[in-house]
């Protein structure tokens, strides 16, 4: 399986994050990626390949404009300055005003544990070229891809950033494969990827289904239930799964399971983009389910079994000293 990662997705450095009112380390460590890529060396036998820029074009498609030169003009930053929005417009009448200068960061962000630097753009393009490069391979040889994606991207929307995500890599590239084929978003981070239904949720060009943890007791809170289906073209076109904190891998493998069926029926896709979370291990800071690294070899095969075109993108997984074992335990389990 050849893999895609950019080194310039190393040059977004964030120490500090906000929760509940009070600093804490950022959680979206480089260190991520470290881990991932030594279990590769490890094993030894999977292909590095460093993505080309994709087409500006293919973020148009998924974000505004106005949304894009913002994040595009965070490159001004001073290198040690970093934007930390914390106030927030809540009134849509209002219109917004220009220049959109760091304090305004507000209008296109949705938490406040988010944050900008001089590298952020960068390694964002990096993170969704790396999607880009694996999706274009995809489509040409059939063969599935993995795309060491950092940052992630699923909670990115069309005009906002947050959950560490400022590009929405599953979305690029499902836009992009879209002109060729059906398309299906599973998406098994542990929390929801409520950029990723924002985009498609007025849309039939893309299905998408989350497995996640309960909005009622999780980040991001607002979004995730049953009962969002999608509107107007986009009705029984998203489907969502939320689950209890500490469900166990029984009780996961078989809504997982039962979800993959009711999305399949619903449509069978030409292909398959996985935003792979591994934050649903047992132990990880910032997700509280109960899944073990044979559990992971497990459900590398349980999506190998839909004998689909699939392309593969890291989301989460901030346990850094168990990341790289379980991402390369999946896919192995893919491969078997």
């Amino acid at each position: 399986m050849k893999i895609f990662y950019s080194s310039l997705q190393k040059k977004h450095v964030i120490k500090k994050e906000v929760y509940n009112g009070k600093a804490h380390p950022y959680n979206d460590k480089v260190g991520r990626i470290d881990s991932i890529l030594k279990a590769f060396k490890q094993v030894g036998h999977y292909e590095i390949i460093v993505p080309e820029i994709l087409p500006y074009d293919a973020l148009t498609t998924v974000h505004d404009e106005d949304y894009l030169h913002f994040l595009e003009s965070s490159q001004n930053l001073k290198n040690d300055e970093i934007i930390c929005p914390y106030v927030f417009p809540c009134d849509s009448r209002i219109p917004r005003h220009e220049p959109f200068i760091p304090k305004r960061a507000g209008y296109y962000c949705f938490d406040a544990g988010t944050s900008l630097m001089n590298n952020t753009w960068n390694a964002a393009v990096a993170s969704a070229s790396a999607a880009y490069s694996a999706a274009l391979h995809t489509k040409k040889t059939g063969e599935a891809t993995y795309a060491l994606c950092r940052p992630p991207g699923h909670h990115a929307s069309k005009n906002m950033f947050g959950g560490y995500c400022y590009l929405n890599n599953a979305a690029i590239i499902a836009k992009y494969l879209s002109k060729s084929g059906s398309v299906m978003i599973v998406d098994f981070d542990y929390h929801h990827g409520n950029g990723t239904q924002s985009i498609f949720y007025d849309s039939s060009e893309v299905f998408y289904f989350s497995i996640h943890a309960h909005p009622l007791v999780e980040y991001p809170y607002f979004t995730g239930f049953e009962t969002e289906i999608g509107i107007d073209d986009g009705v029984s076109y998203n489907l969502n799964v939320p689950l209890m904190p500490l469900s166990s891998p029984n009780e996961y493998f078989k809504a997982l399971l039962n979800g993959i069926n009711k999305a399949f029926k619903a449509m069978e896709p030409d292909y398959l983009i996985l935003s792979a979370g591994f934050d649903i291990e047992a132990g990880d800071p910032i997700g509280h389910f109960n899944i073990s690294i044979a559990d992971f070899q497990k459900l590398g095969r349980e999506f190998r079994k839909l004998n689909k075109k699939t392309i593969i993108l890291q989301e989460g997984g901030y346990l850094v000293s168990e990341l790289g074992t379980n991402v390369e335990s999946f896919l192995n389990g893919f491969q078997a």
